[in-house]
């Protein structure tokens, strides 16, 4: 039998008490199921990525903060960059380049006994190319040669020197044959790279 309102009035306070309760209980479940925990959910859901956007706004302000150093540092390397490219000569530029060495060494009176250039060996962007070259001469002869090589534009390393026969000429001269390896560095142009560039590899 259905409840009727009038009946309401005659029930006794305390199980009106304890139906209230009821339906409030029933209405605060209903209320958590059917709109609370999705809600709750969502919010949770909201939140993390509030977070996320959050951290990466931090972010890229630090970035937008330093960007005028970080931009400095780029124009930095690459004047960098190009400063040690202009010091790799590029293929055509070798031969004058091995003949400039050849031609220190006898201004410094030297006798190229040995000046073999042997093959390249690829690191990249640049290729070393390494000569064998002994001579014979002076011991400050040497030393003065080795301060022009040094002193070239263009980047030759001196290495694997080895002193023989040595020859006092009196006068605090010796005479001395000097066998090492001149090492010189070519620029190899990536494929792709602009025409403007260094020249190409062949």
């Amino acid at each position: 039998m259905a409840l009727k309102l009038g009946d309401l009035s005659k029930v006794p306070p305390k199980q009106k008490v304890f139906l209230t309760v009821l339906v409030c209980l029933i209405v605060g479940v209903a209320y958590y199921y059917l709109y609370y925990q999705s809600a709750s959910r969502e919010i949770d859901t909201l939140q993390g990525q509030l977070s996320e956007l959050q951290s990466k706004i931090k972010e890229q302000e630090v970035i937008a903060r330093n960007l005028p150093s970080f931009q400095a540092e780029v124009k930095r390397l690459e004047e960098q960059l190009a400063l040690l490219l202009d010091q790799l000569p590029n293929f055509a530029e070798i031969p004058d380049l091995l003949k400039n060495v050849s031609d220190l060494g006898k201004e410094s009176g030297l006798d190229f006994l040995k000046f073999s250039p042997g093959g390249e060996v690829g690191k990249g962007f640049y290729a070393e190319i390494p000569v064998a070259i002994s001579v014979n001469g002076e011991y400050n002869g040497f030393a003065l040669f080795a301060d022009k090589v040094s002193h070239l534009p263009r980047i030759v390393n001196l290495s694997e020197i080895v002193f023989s026969q040595p020859k006092d000429l009196g006068e605090d001269r010796i005479q001395v044959t000097v066998t090492c390896t001149a090492t010189t560095f070519r620029f190899v142009e990536q494929e792709g790279a602009g025409k403007g560039g260094k020249g190409s590899a062949r």
